[in-house]
């Protein structure tokens, strides 16, 4: 008996120990039974009805899909397109782009949801991808936002049909919602799904939009139409202008497009950030297109739908001219008033300066590399920095300020009584890029880094402006910075690299 109790203690202990798994947590379906049958046989036969039907052949290398998100019945045979399109592919990871309808968001929205559902099944969620993506700015968890959107739903029962073996064995979903971003924000955004999807096999990307929303019921009544055909044809004309400068992946022209011409595309920030990916070999073309006239008649209130279609590899963002990255004067106000706050709020012994990232604008939470210089009657009185872009650039400017009021090491820490004499200036650094030759090197437009082993110098590109260098003395002086010899920039065993900034100051 003895022994029996015995075993009955340690086994309750052993159960008690172990680790009691959390219930998945599921998000359930919003469309079933209204946007697309609750029935699963009669949605399967529906969707595989819709794919079957006569279209483009597969793809070569697909990336990104732009793909509609209506009601079957209206946007059914442009979805089905597109899927046709890439069947016989074997995503790792689908990613969703879609938008939020009902609330507003700002960055990407995500779902931390161990699954989607639909009435064929579950659909996993790549929780892996979608918590490193939360660590990073402009990503926020916001259930919410997902709870009753039709955009990324819409689009799983076909993934669902076409990818039913690939999603059976992990190929899970990254839902998210892009909110109304600007070609910059967009940048950061897909700089950041880049990074993450770098090391995923076969990564497909959906954007989830609708096209052109027309007439009085949406606020948008660019033209007027006599009738169907007319209405057609206004509306291909106003929707293939946008859908051009999507073939050339143009952020900037699609923007701009968007802008003037007031085109209500749903989508239109889950595009940009498509556009802004960089792809190797990129090919493009449109699946499919139609409108809403198709299937109501009703020309006075109409929805236009496009499948497009962006094919090649990922390889990480487009060049910096595709997204035009400045600051707004407003911005940069701030970030000045920051830095002198900090500074004096340190003096006082308050301790450091906090700042609420969420009441920030976007610009100041972008990773940059910045450098934090204190002139005393126009002269140097403290200047560090951090090249590497690693923390949200508010952060950068707070922490930089203190170091070069306190810890540059020519110089004793600043005192109260010098302040009103200190004036600071705050460059934000563009990524560091090496130069295959001294020739690309523009003074007053780059600021240079020379390496050689352990040794590093690094000027700013106003300091060449200051004294009045050319090219060559530029690079000498940076020499001399590292510790080297003034011309060793010449040797081959010098590595040099370029960079920009934008620089402003309190007397400006």
């Amino acid at each position: 008996m003895k022994l029996r109790h015995a075993l009955v203690i340690i086994l309750v202990v052993l159960f008690s120990c172990s680790p009691v798994k959390a219930p998945a947590e599921t998000r359930p379906s919003c469309l079933a039974g209204t946007w697309y049958p609750a029935d699963a046989r009669k949605l399967a036969a529906e969707v595989d009805a819709l794919i079957r039907q006569d279209g483009t052949g597969p793809l070569k290398d697909p990336l990104v899909l732009v793909v509609p998100h209506a009601g079957y019945a209206y946007s059914g045979p442009t979805a089905a397109a597109a899927y046709q399109s890439v069947k016989g592919m074997k995503p790792g990871v689908i990613v969703i782009l879609g938008t939020a309808h009902h609330v507003t968001v700002r960055g990407c929205a995500l779902a931390v949801n161990d699954f989607f559902e639909t009435p064929l099944g579950r659909v996993p969620v790549r929780l892996d991808i979608v918590r490193r993506l939360l660590d990073e700015d402009l990503f926020s968890d916001n259930r919410e936002a997902h709870a009753d959107e039709h955009s990324v739903e819409i689009q799983l029962p076909m993934l669902q049909r076409v990818f039913s073996a690939e999603i059976a064995h992990g190929a899970g979903i990254v839902p998210a919602l892009v909110g109304g971003v600007d070609g910059h924000e967009a940048g950061l955004i897909a700089r950041t799904l880049a990074e993450v999807l770098a090391g995923e096999k076969n990564p497909l990307v959906i954007v989830s939009t609708d096209f052109t929303h027309y007439g009085r019921r949406f606020g948008y009544t660019p033209f007027r139409a006599s009738d169907a055909d007319d209405a057609r044809a206004k509306l291909k004309k106003l929707d293939y202008g946008a859908i051009e400068y999507i073939l050339k992946k143009d952020v900037s022209g699609f923007s701009r497009y968007v802008d003037e011409t007031g085109i209500t595309i749903c989508g239109a920030g889950a595009v940009k950030t498509a556009l802004v990916l960089s792809i190797d070999g990129f090919k493009s073309g449109v699946i499919d297109y139609r409108t809403s006239i198709d299937s109501t008649g009703d020309y006075d209130s109409t929805v236009s739908y496009a499948s497009i279609a962006l094919c090649g590899k990922l390889a990480g963002i487009a060049a910096r001219a595709d997204v035009k990255w400045d600051l707004p004067v407003p911005d940069r106000k701030l970030l000045l008033d920051a830095a002198r706050r900090n500074i004096v709020s340190v003096l006082a012994d308050k301790g450091e300066l906090k700042m609420d990232p969420s009441k920030l604008p976007v610009t100041c939470l972008a990773k940059r590399g910045v450098f934090v210089t204190l002139k005393k009657n126009g002269a140097l009185r403290g200047c560090i920095g951090f090249i590497a872009a690693e923390k949200p650039l508010y952060r950068t400017v707070l922490e930089n300020a203190l170091n070069a009021a306190f810890s540059d090491p020519r110089f004793g820490p600043v005192k109260k009584e010098e302040l009103d004499d200190i004036s600071i200036e705050i460059s934000v650094l563009t990524e560091p890029v090496e130069v295959a030759s001294p020739g690309e090197i523009v003074p007053g437009r780059d600021g240079l880094i020379v390496e050689r082993g352990p040794y590093r110098g690094l000027l700013l590109p106003q300091v060449a402006v200051e004294y009045g260098w050319d090219r060559n003395t530029f690079l000498d002086n940076t020499c001399k910075k590292a510790g080297l010899d003034p011309g060793a920039w010449r040797e081959k065993c010098t590595r040099i690299y370029r960079f920009e900034a934008i620089v402003f100051g309190e007397k400006e």
